[in-house]
């Protein structure tokens, strides 16, 4: 038997190259492809702008919020002026299917038989609807509430590309991955770029590395404090002891989560100091929450300033009844 020649003999491949291995795991939920755009888009700004990466990373924060969260924010500040301007209508409305109810109560019939709860109920349900109506006619939608919530995906997916590109394995996005594939924390998602290491500036040259000093850290701390103060206007504790009961009750309540937040952005600069945080990501979240403050500051006194009218105040106009007679009297003769 002949032997085969050279060109028609088959490769022998090994056992190993024959078996192809799958993934027992589910999908990444397309964090990967997620990360992949965050980090294009900042390798994107960085060769393009020419610029080291001290500069680049800010500007990149400043990109970011701009076309992804100020318009959603305007947005949100345009459906809520919308509602805001209804509540005088709503509370109309209110007074006026009450007073209906009153009125039937009056003349004796059906609201006296079935109860106040009841008729209280159905006041609601007949304000709910006008609310609907309304709500259609100037073009409110449901969801308007929750859009600013997008900014959020973006946010963490640009947070956690920067620390993945300065060699750090933990963030958001990989802690979830933990989840669905927990083989994963361990598998860096995002190359390192060393370049970090030799483009930093004034006294953090190593972007890579922590801030020693600790004037980052507690630059962050302290934008993330304005950022809170100025996007969650409210009174003060002296002036929530005039208000009444209810109104207390909810301005409270929001006080002190607006104290328990600015409590804990300062916890956020102690941590980032003691775990050496890399300065990479610490300037693109000083950049983006001080371009966040400046630009509700912005929305709020240009485009959105509340120019709302003064209260009505009752007046009494007091007069002697003797002069006004008199006065009259005088008239008369003339």
């Amino acid at each position: 038997m002949r032997p085969l020649r050279p060109s028609l003999r088959l490769p022998i491949r090994s056992t190993a190259q024959q078996i192809r291995h799958f993934h027992p795991t589910r999908p990444a939920l397309f964090t990967t492809e997620l990360l992949d755009a965050s980090a294009s888009l900042i390798y994107g700004v960085h060769s393009i702008s020419s610029l080291p990466w001290a500069l680049s990373i800010p500007l990149t924060a400043v990109i970011v919020r701009t076309v992804v969260a100020m318009p959603l924010q305007i947005y949100t500040k345009v459906q809520a002026r919308k509602e805001r301007a209804l509540v005088p209508v709503l509370s109309a409305w209110d007074k006026v299917y009450r007073g209906e109810v009153t009125l039937r109560n009056r003349k004796g019939e059906d609201v006296q038989l079935e109860g106040a709860a009841k008729a209280t109920r159905r006041v609601m349900i007949q304000v709910r609807r006008k609310r609907l109506e309304l709500y259609k006619r100037w073009k409110i939608p449901w969801y308007w509430k929750p859009m600013s919530l997008l900014q959020i995906p973006i946010w963490i997916s640009v947070m956690d590309s920067i620390r993945a590109m300065s060699g750090s394995k933990n963030g958001f996005i990989p802690w979830l991955l933990s989840w669905f594939e927990p083989g994963s924390a361990s598998a860096p998602l995002v190359s390192v770029e060393p370049s970090l290491a030799t483009e930093g500036m004034l006294w953090f040259p190593d972007l890579l590395a922590g801030d020693p000093t600790g004037i980052l850290p507690a630059v962050l701390s302290l934008s993330i404090v304005l950022n809170i103060q100025n996007g969650w206007k409210g009174p003060g504790f002296p002036q929530l002891a005039d208000l009444p009961t209810p109104e207390l009750t909810r301005k409270l309540t929001f006080k002190v989560l607006q104290v328990g937040l600015q409590v804990l952005a300062c916890q956020i600069g102690y941590s980032a100091y003691i775990t050496e945080t890399p300065t990479a990501l610490l300037l693109y979240w000083i950049t983006s929450s001080n371009v966040a403050t400046l630009q509700t500051a912005y929305l709020e006194s240009a485009m959105f300033s509340d120019r709302r009218l003064k209260p009505w105040k009752r007046l009494s106009i007091g007069y002697d009844v003797d002069r006004v007679a008199a006065a009259l009297k005088r008239n008369r003769n003339s």
